[in-house]
């Protein structure tokens, strides 16, 4: 199966809405080519949809969304998000977090990581309580799992982001380390391209995805050479459960 990761559009309500001198709005049509280009399973946006948190923002996306795509979609909110709002509006129409996917023989697990008023991420006792009950569900058995949220759970080693990412990762780690059917953890936040792994777990691949909007200072290099456009993730399982990815860039105009 293929998925689609896209993530930190950061709509706002306007049509011609500027963000970091980007147009926010051309720049997610744009990212929503790449699904007519590479016919993915499903997609994934994880997190900051909507920099302004307003109705009209998650309203543009959502009609783009069933404009463009055939395939089920799942959303998870970021530190730019109104999770109400964000449920409110693509509620109906796509899997939000927490929420859970089964598609073609893997599961893939939404975690909500918003933290109101904080840049920062932060998974409370109720998720994390949700989230192991799901991944000791006996009813599915040795599925391979995918976790995606927006904050990187670990350091990735970038001063300034590493100071907003999830401030309790530690809980989350010392749930997921020893889950065997875990192969990836996919998340946003970064505005980069950056893979890695727990030492204790290097068959589990921890992704961080550019944005579809604009880069942000980068802590590995970019494989393509192009960390300043707006990209996106395209991950592969097969049958036996393993994973492999290719990063995605584009031009902004």
């Amino acid at each position: 199966m293929k998925i689609l990761q896209l993530s930190d559009p950061h709509l706002v309500a306007s049509d011609a809405g500027l963000v970091r001198g980007c147009p926010a709005l051309r720049h997610w049509k744009r990212a929503l080519e790449q699904a007519t280009l590479h016919q993915p399973d499903c997609v994934l946006i994880t997190g900051d949809l909507c920099q302004d948190e307003s109705w009209g923002g998650y309203r543009r996306l959502e009609v783009e969304l069933r404009r463009q795509l055939s395939c089920p979609v799942g959303v998870l909110p970021g530190n730019h998000n109104h999770p109400f709002l964000l449920n409110c509006v693509l509620g109906r129409h796509c899997t939000t977090a927490p929420g859970e996917m089964l598609m073609d023989g893997v599961r893939i697990l939404l975690l909500n990581s918003h933290c109101s008023g904080r840049s920062a991420g932060h998974l409370g006792k109720r998720q994390l309580d949700w989230l192991r009950e799901r991944l000791n569900d006996p009813s599915i058995g040795a599925m391979p799992i995918v976790i995606a949220l927006h904050h990187p759970p670990l350091l990735i080693g970038h001063p300034l982001l590493d100071t907003m990412n999830l401030v309790d990762n530690g809980p989350l780690r010392d749930l997921l380390i020893n889950c065997r059917p875990l192969i990836g953890i996919l998340f946003g936040h970064v505005h980069q391209h950056w893979q890695g792994f727990w030492p204790e777990r290097p068959d589990v691949q921890l992704l961080g995805c550019p944005s579809t909007l604009i880069g942000f200072e980068h802590v590995q290099s970019c494989p393509v050479n192009r960390a300043g456009d707006p990209g996106g993730r395209l991950i592969q399982i097969d049958r036996g459960g393993a994973l492999t990815h290719a990063l995605l860039r584009w031009p902004a105009d």
